[in-house]
């Protein structure tokens, strides 16, 4: 009696160690998953905000009278660089990471910024350095780069309660 209630004892405890270990493993996978989601979001959240810093430095010259055209287009090419490279490269690791709210909010942000992109290389076309400013209507440009601050609010919002979850 006394060696079939030993035995017994040891499973429980083999199996009350067995369904602790599993526990651990859980959470430290749960762990694991949101440090790679928070670097996926941290990472894509700075070349998003690096591009829309240049973004605004550009548009800063381009309202400016005289405005420095070989300056903005050389800015120009490092932005489409960014947009295409780090940021795009940032974004499909959020894709991948998930969920799918954030990927697609990720793209929001990044078409936003492409957009505001695209609205510079118009305001820039057929424009020759010493003139006056490029830009007529300065607010056009800047409605581009609202909307994109306020999809990187969004953007960041949402990254957070994921992360917290």
């Amino acid at each position: 009696m006394g060696a079939a209630v030993g035995v017994v004892g040891t499973t429980l405890a083999a199996a009350a160690a067995g369904l602790s270990a599993q526990r651990q493993v859980r959470a430290e996978h749960r762990h694991w998953r949101r440090q790679l989601r928070r670097d996926a979001y941290s990472a894509f959240t700075a070349r998003a905000d690096e591009l829309r810093k240049i973004l605004k430095e550009i548009n800063r010259e381009l309202i400016t009278p005289g405005a420095n055209l070989e300056g903005v287009r050389t800015a120009l090419d490092g932005a489409r660089g960014l947009l295409n490279g780090g940021l795009a490269d940032a974004q499909a690791t959020v894709e991948i990471e998930g969920p799918e709210k954030l990927a697609r909010m990720a793209e929001e942000l990044s078409r936003s910024l492409s957009a505001c992109v695209a609205a510079i290389s118009a305001a820039t076309l057929g424009h020759r350095a010493g003139g006056s400013s490029v830009v007529t209507d300065p607010s056009g440009i800047r409605r581009f780069l609202d909307h994109a601050s306020s999809k990187r609010t969004q953007f960041v919002e949402h990254a957070r309660r994921t992360i917290d979850v």
